[in-house]
């Protein structure tokens, strides 16, 4: 739905959405009318872990990064915003991640649903966006949100193999840097 509707935004985008000296200053706003987003969706995982495209790794940062979106628009949108998290995986990872997950579920509302989208369709009359997949026991959904952000997932840049050379650094095949083994 990235092509089709301006209310489908990239993480990036959404982040200049959020920032109080983006366009809208901050209020969680859709791009083509500004009516005031009030049902966020983020699907994860865009552009990654798939086999076809030779991109069938984690980021690994994608997870936190929508989670952090996501309390974001609660906290500047109030407290009628409502916000799903469509994944595959939730990875969160890091020290203290899955407590900020909890937190957010907690605390803000955030729902995350397990499941594989494969369409947005953007509603001609009121332009929401109506996003549909299946769930995890094979049932088809749709639901129709004011905001789509797909949360893109991140791969190096192509000097990032010159660098590394340079540097003596090993990549793994993806062409992330290849950390040291975990020592004793």
């Amino acid at each position: 739905g990235y092509s089709t509707s301006p209310h489908v935004l990239t993480s990036l985008e959404f982040e200049r959405v959020l920032s109080a000296s983006g366009t809208y200053r901050g209020a969680v706003q859709r791009p083509h009318d500004g009516k005031v987003a009030k049902r966020i969706a983020w699907i994860q995982c865009v552009g990654s872990r798939n086999r076809r495209t030779g991109r069938h790794f984690c980021s690994s940062v994608c997870c936190m990064f929508a989670l952090k979106e996501a309390v974001l628009a609660h906290e500047k949108g109030g407290d009628d915003v409502e916000t799903t998290i469509f994944y595959m995986d939730m990875r969160t990872f890091g020290k203290s991640f899955q407590r900020y997950r909890d937190q957010a579920e907690r605390m803000h509302g955030l729902r995350f649903e397990r499941a594989r989208i494969h369409t947005v369709i953007r509603d001609a009359a009121s332009h929401d966006l109506i996003i549909q997949g299946v769930d995890l026991s094979g049932k088809h959904t749709a639901e129709r949100f004011d905001m789509v952000v797909l949360t893109v997932g991140q791969r190096p840049m192509p000097a990032t193999a010159e660098l590394s050379e340079l540097a003596a650094i090993e990549v793994n095949p993806f062409g992330f840097g290849q950390p040291e083994p975990f020592s004793l």
